[in-house]
């Protein structure tokens, strides 16, 4: 018996990949851990997305998996040879109906027979046609009016709970094989529609033909994965069966706890799948360090013996194993950058071998696997070490050899009688890339080498995960996914290669992120701090200033490694494998303690001249999370199903109307990620347009008879990713890093990589021109730029072929359109080579232009015009225009040197960043076809995070005056980084273009929403779905994300949206359902100079404890003028009295002289705070401190405001219970505290409102799930009712009471409203919070009276709203408050824009903005949050 070719072949590969990668795992189970058992299985599965994990099974099955039955074995042994007989007979003639169904009869008694007796479901095993109600939750269809559906089989059932669903369909090659009913989905894709089916409450399937099985998870939110066996191989692989039934068994579906079910099996192994990814991004970095320091040190030895290179290649007898040596002088004198890109490029050579061997796309000749191959070297290689020992590894490097060899054979081919390899080309394997490595001496020897030791570690590194409190695991690569790849290489872009200028050492640290020292920094601090641990604090303390980014140990941990360096035996062996000079040694050794070990064990020391992998400037800014496969599917799926449908999401919610567009218009979309890393989204992207593709071929019968779907899924993957995918990044090696994500995700055995270097360019997606309009015109604003220019691009002269844009860009366009093809190794007009030559002339072609491009935006960005409009901006263009005559005359030679000037002193970035110069990305020149067609129809992606304070102080202040102007249309504000990212993104769409992004969520609060989402909404786009704040789906990330998709087309009004998966009408720029009312909330003169943030104080020192402050009052009363409570908002909300739990020192606006006078306050704040103000006052620039005594913002205008009043009102910035408390006015409120100048009971009780409340939630900002409180955008907004006797009881009513329980109950705010704001204290279990609720109730119901709003539904009860679950009205009734309340406040503006124009008619005054009178700029500049 034997399966047609097709599928015989398809999965013995699988097969042997599976075992290769288990390597001496495999054999009998007795000489196997049960770890090693359960990854034997596992590798005989064919797997897809995240199954199971090996610590999830060992856990779970810590003595392996139990063994079937010995009456099972029987059952299944007598029932077997009915369904082989049939299979055969069907599979000799597949087109008989007769076959089929004798097939199809066999086939029902024999998944019957397996299910209920041997699996063991027994009775529980129902049919659909026994449970209708089955059919009808777990219907799924495809789109379109001729919908194909699909229903289940049957189910596991036990009383009403569904523990698995089974499809059985007719018998295939593959379950994996697409269906040709016009729905061009598997039967494993089927049954995740089942299981994700709106009323689905079961993430477990089993589908089946008879001889296939495959187990299915899809949970609703999560990626789905599948394994399937084959049960014609359960006689001689028992295990893999065992473990089936086992798993699938009533105890794992339906039995036992929830932690024991199988759900919970496979998500609790995505969880350990995301730790070996994090390992993985650790060990390899570690791993990357090992090979810089092996060719770190082989340059110095180069240099140092001065060899002479050979002009010969080095010759091999193996087809295509040569190392292409470079020819020349000396050893090339490589620069660090270069060595780190090198280096990290070889490990990404390495994970592109371990890759595709694993999944079979490679040779498997034994001439490939024995000269070539990388899958089984990391055996070889440890047992040389045990045979050997690890050190005799020293002195060879076969390894490497082989490398690079491998890498010469790959890029261009071999084609020998015993091996063919296909020229796959591309910039991964490219041997002329970093010629330094194939360098070679006279003698025809490499001269630089990485020993078989360090490849040893490198690999293993790479093919072992090493997790805490885990034993070493071998993995296998066809178990890790390309966006797993994709992160684990992104971890490395914050990283590059200097060259010590003094010996510096490696100290221990957090895996990964260990700090490098000098040496003589340490002996420096040796001199100052005798004792270890006042040493330990001083390097820990200067670490902190110098390696911000650095985790160094903890400082006890750290003082014991101080101190057990004098104990340590292997001390003098590990300084002489660092230098046989014995002064460094002497050096050396008081640190041996603290120096890391590199993976062979040596101490990390890099000596002078040597080089050192550091951290970029952007790295301490940046946050690298692993972005999981299932959330970048998501950004996907809602981004690109507009566009693949027609009508689609856009015109109707009626699925079923849904009709999917032609193969045409698949291979005809522009989708772009924009700031793409390593690819993520693009890979995702991908493979839902491979799928969509594949639908169209399958509808439109285009499909050659006898096509395998693996075939079929890679052929379209590789047009989709040829033609509709787009790529930028800043950094150059996340651009190799997203071309490797594409290349393996449309890896084909037979063919070349696809030909990305058209499609994923190096720039920065914010700097460059977008028109061009631009160009033509010399100045990024045309519609600004006079009408004559010195310099005409048209004109004719040497030059003018080149700066014709018309016709430069039409040769371009022509020559792209050509490379937008899948490169092909068998038509010459599509090699990889063509298409080389094509870019390489596009290149050439647009390098004029691009100069002029890159001058313009370089005038933009010259610090003294920074992108102003105005006459300023239009004289720096009128010399670029006269830069540009001289460089490119009409006659004789140009002089270009005024212009590189101009490109010097605009493109230099004026702070220090990664980059030399920034790298303009000009759209209309990288991309002519998508901007001639008016921009992209969809962006994705998930662009950087950076705080809007610090845009200037990392990429600089004329970059942030750039993005204001021209990306923001001059709309300023501390907007983050990722609302100009969303503007730009916004400006790429044509008119029918769709987006699809992740942000932080602050893209939806203050200024970042002002800047962002406010402007592209005002600008036509709809927001179509958005997801406000989320936690990062993935285990080791502790943040909040949001999501926004949407659109620049008309979205029908029948179709509703949906906000953090609720159906609602509209959603606002806040990312919430959007109410009634329209328009943004005004700042009301009526409520400025009431709300104030507190004191910014910036000095520890200033801060005293309570009996320090009390001693120095006793020592001489004066001192309690400049001593006061310190109040601050942890103290507010968790103390029961609210008050402050210290003091500070407050010279307040006194001078030196005067604050003299206080002597003891005057020497502690002279002897802790002087030095560390100053330092840090030059470092923030600031303005506002006229003295390094007093505080950094000493709030004047507060101070004036509360002078008269005894008590006041403050709330924290940051709180989940957003409620005011009366306190003296006697303190110094801390920066984190908003103080309210009213001591009015009626104020309170507005203030502490559900009215007030929810104005805070809705116009405030959030860190992480906690509301933030900000003065202007809530308080000076917020239209406050008018105080009512009701208003003045209550308010104090809440006062007292509330005081009074927080005190007998020792409770503070928080936990005090945690009670009230908890479901499950019924109404009658605790008699206070009865009360407060009751009192919140009555609160509630006088402000609305005080508004008289008296038909709102106050109907108190428990909603949640933002994550939290509040005593509250209903949310219908918060919408509706929040529609009122914004009413009244445009009510309110424009009376007070009529009051003031009016004024300014009776006086003949002026007006200001919005005819308003402004704020005092002292009141107005506290009331901003200062963050």
């Amino acid at each position: 018996m034997s399966p047609r070719t097709s599928a015989s072949k398809g999965r013995t590969r699988s097969r042997t990949a599976g075992r290769g990668a288990a390597g001496t795992d495999r054999g009998a189970s007795g000489g196997l851990s049960h770890a090693q058992q359960h990854r034997a299985w596992l590798c005989l599965v064919d797997t897809e997305g995240p199954f199971l994990s090996v610590p999830v099974l060992s856990g779970l099955y810590p003595q392996g998996i139990p063994g079937m039955s010995r009456e099972r074995r029987e059952v299944l042994r007598a029932a077997k040879p009915a369904l082989d007989r049939a299979w055969d007979a069907w599979d000799a003639d597949r087109e008989s109906e007769t076959a089929l169904a004798s097939y199809r009869r066999a086939r029902d008694a024999w998944v019957d027979t397996v299910l209920t007796e041997v699996v063991g479901w027994g009775g529980l095993w129902t049919t659909a046609q026994d449970r209708p109600a089955l059919a009808e939750t777990y219907r799924a269809a495809s789109d379109g009016i001729q919908a194909v559906t699909v229903t289940p089989t049957g189910a596991l059932l036990r009383g009403e709970e569904v523990g698995a669903l089974v499809l059985v369909t007719d018998p295939a090659d593959s379950l994996r094989e697409v269906g040709q009913d016009g729905w061009a989905t598997s039967p494993i894709d089927r049954m995740a529609a089942m299981l994700r089916a709106p009323g689905s409450t079961c993430s477990i399937g089993v589908v089946t033909d008879g001889r296939w099985w495959a187990m299915v998870s899809a949970p609703r939110e999560g990626s789905a994965a599948s394994g399937v066996v084959d049960c014609q191989t359960w006689v001689e692989e028992p295990a893999t069966r065992d473990a089936f039934c086992e798993l699938l068994s009533v105890r794992r579906l339906v039995g036992g706890t929830a932690a024991q079910r199988l759900p919970r099996l496979f998500e609790d192994s995505v969880l350990a799948a995301e730790e070996v990814t994090e390992a993985l991004g650790t060990q390899v970095r570690s791993a990357v360090e090992l090979i810089v320091s092996a060719l770190s040190d082989a340059l110095l030895d180069a240099a140092e013996r001065e060899a002479p290179v050979s002009l010969e290649s080095t010759e091999s007898t193996v087809p295509g194993n040569d190392m292409g040596g470079e020819t020349g002088g000396v050893p090339p004198g490589a620069e660090p950058r270069e060595v780190y890109e090198a280096v990290v490029t070889v490990m990404m050579r390495c994970v592109f071998l371990l890759f595709a061997e694993e999944r079979g796309l490679l040779p498997t000749e034994t001439l490939y696997t024995g000269g070539y191959g990388l899958a089984t070297v990391l055996d070889a290689l440890e047992a040389r070490a045990r045979d050997e020992g690890e050190e005799s590894m020293d002195g060879t490097s076969l390894t490497w050899h082989r490398l690079l060899a491998t890498s010469r054979a790959l890029h261009g081919g071999v084609n020998a009688e015993d091996m063919r390899i296909p020229a796959y080309g591309g910039s991964l394997f490219d041997p002329e890339r970093f010629p330094f490595l194939t360098a070679t001496d006279a003698s025809g020897s490499l001269l630089l080498t990485v020993s078989d030791r360090v490849m040893l570690h490198v690999l293993r590194s790479l093919q072992t995960a090493r997790l805490k409190g885990q034993e070493a695991r071998r993995l296998s690569f066809r178990d890790i996914d390309v966006e797993q790849i994709g992160y684990i290489y992104e971890g490395l872009l914050g990283y590059t290669c200097t060259r010590a200028e003094e010996t510096t050492l490696g100290l221990l640290g957090k895996d990964g992120e260990e700090p490098e020292v000098p040496l003589s920094v340490l002996n420096e601090l040796a001199e100052r701090y005798a004792e270890d641990a006042d040493l330990a604090g001083a390097i820990i303390a200067w670490l902190k200033e110098h390696q911000p980014g650095a985790k160094p140990p903890r400082l006890d941990t750290l003082t014991k490694a101080l101190a057990a360096g004098d104990t340590l035996p292997d001390a003098d062996r590990a300084m002489l494998s660092v230098t046989r000079d014995e002064a460094l040694r002497a050096d050396l050794r008081p640190w041996i303690g603290v120096i890391r070990r590199d993976l062979r064990g040596r101490p990390v020391v890099i000596q002078q001249g040597g080089l050192v992998v550091t951290e970029t400037p952007s790295r301490r800014n940046a946050g690298a999370h692993y972005t999981p496969r299932s959330l970048a599917e998501e950004v996907v799926r809602y981004a690109l199903e507009p566009l693949v449908y027609s009508p689609g999401p856009h015109e109707t919610d009626d699925r079923s109307q849904w009709q999917p567009v032609s193969s045409d218009r698949i291979l005809d979309l522009h989708v772009a990620d924009i700031a793409c890393g390593s690819g993520a989204f693009l890979v995702a992207a991908a493979r839902f347009l491979a799928r969509e593709l594949v639908e169209a071929w399958t509808r439109e019968g285009a499909l050659q008879q006898g096509t395998r779907p693996a075939d079929l899924e890679r052929q379209a993957l590789r047009q989709v990713v040829a033609r509709c995918l787009y790529g930028v990044d800043i950094n150059e090696m996340a651009v190799e890093m997203c071309k490797l994500s594409l290349w393996l995700v449309s890896l084909d055995e037979d063919k070349p990589f696809s030909f990305v270097d058209d499609k994923v360019f190096v720039g920065n997606s914010l700097l460059g021109l977008t028109d061009l309009r631009q160009l033509k015109a010399q100045h990024i604003d045309p519609a600004a730029a006079t009408a004559q220019r010195l310099f005409e691009l048209d004109r004719t002269g040497a030059y003018a072929g080149a700066l014709d844009v018309d016709a430069v860009v039409k040769r371009v366009t022509d020559r792209r359109q050509d490379l937008a093809s899948e490169v092909s190794s068998t038509d010459p007009a599509r090699s990889t080579t063509t298409k080389q030559r094509l870019q390489h002339e596009n290149e050439e072609d647009l390098k004029l232009l691009t100069r002029v491009a890159d001058a313009i935006v370089a005038v933009g960005l010259n610090p003294k015009t920074e992108a102003k409009s105005g006459q300023t901006i239009n004289e720096a263009y009128s010399d670029l225009a006269v830069a540009l005559g001289r460089a490119f005359p009409t006659e004789g030679a140009g002089d270009d040197s005024m212009l590189e000037a101009l490109l010097e002193r605009g493109l230099t970035p004026a702070v220090p960043t990664d980059y030399e110069r920034w790298h303009c990305l000009h759209w209309p020149l990288a991309m002519p076809e998508v901007m001639e067609r008016r921009g992209f129809d969809a962006v994705i992606g998930n662009p950087p995070f950076l705080g809007g304070m610090k845009i200037s102080s990392t990429m600089g202040q004329n970059l942030r005056e750039w993005f204001v102007s021209v990306l923001a249309g001059n709309e300023s504000g501390n907007a983050d980084l990722v609302a100009y990212f969303f503007l730009r993104a916004f400006s790429l769409l044509n008119e029918y273009g769709t987006l699809g992004l992740i942000a932080t969520n602050t893209i939806a609060q203050g200024n970042t929403r002002k800047v962002g989402l406010d402007q592209m909404v005002d600008f036509g786009f709809t927001i179509t779905r958005a997801i406000r704040s989320r936690s990062w789906p993935s285990q080791g990330a502790n943040l909040e994300f949001a999501a926004v998709w949407g659109t620049r087309h008309v979205v029908s009004p029948q179709v509703t949206m949906v906000c953090d998966d609720e159906s609602v009408p509209r959603i606002s720029t806040l990312l919430e359902p959007a109410g009634r009312v329209g328009g943004k909330p005004e700042r009301l003169v009526e409520n400025v100079g009431i709300a104030f943030q507190g004191c910014i104080v910036l000095g520890k020192g200033f801060i005293l404890e309570p009996e320090e402050a009390g001693e120095w009052i006793a020592e001489d009363p004066r001192n309690a003028e400049v001593i006061f409570p310190y109040l601050n908002g942890e103290d507010l909300n968790s103390r029961s009295d609210c008050s402050a739990s210290r003091w500070v020192v407050d010279f307040n606006d006194r001078g030196q002289d005067e604050a003299r006078r206080y002597e003891i306050p005057w020497q502690h704040v002279l002897n802790e705070v002087r030095s560390e103000r100053i330092s840090k006052i030059s470092l923030s620039k600031s303005n506002h401190t006229n003295g390094w005594w007093k505080f950094h913002r000493n709030r004047p205008a507060m101070r004036k405001a509360i002078a008269g009043l005894g008590e006041v009102m403050v709330v924290a910035r940051v709180s989940k219970t957003l409620m005011p408390v009366r306190v003296s006015k006697n303190c110094v409120f801390d920066d984190k505290l908003v103080v309210f100048a009213t001591d009015s009971p009626a104020s309170q009780g507005v203030l502490s409102s559900f009215f007030h409340q929810a104005w805070a939630l809705r116009y405030g900002t959030t860190m992480r799930s906690d509301a933030t409180y900000t003065p202007k955008a809530v308080f000076e907004t917020f239209p406050r009712p008018e105080p009512t006797p009701e208003l003045e009881s209550i308010g104090r009513t809440l006062d007292t009471e509330r005081r009074e329980i927080m005190l007998r109950r020792e409770l503070g705010l928080t936990k005090l409203y945690n009670l009230v704001n908890d479901p499950g204290l019924e109404d009658g279990t605790d008699p206070d919070v009865d009360r407060m609720r009751a009192i919140h109730v009555e609160l509630d119901a006088a402000v609305a009276a005080a508004y008289s709003w008296d038909d709102l539904d106050l109907t108190h009860g428990f909603h949640t709203y933002r994550k939290m679950t509040r005593w509250t009205v209903p949310p219908a009734t918060r919408v509706e408050i929040l529609d009122r309340l914004l009413e009244e406040n445009h009510r309110r503006a424009a009376a007070e824009v009529s009051a003031a124009a009016a004024s300014c008619q009776s006086t003949g005054g002026s007006r200001s903005r919005r005819g308003r009178k402004p704020a005092s700029s002292a009141q107005t500049q506290e009331a901003t949050l200062d963050i």
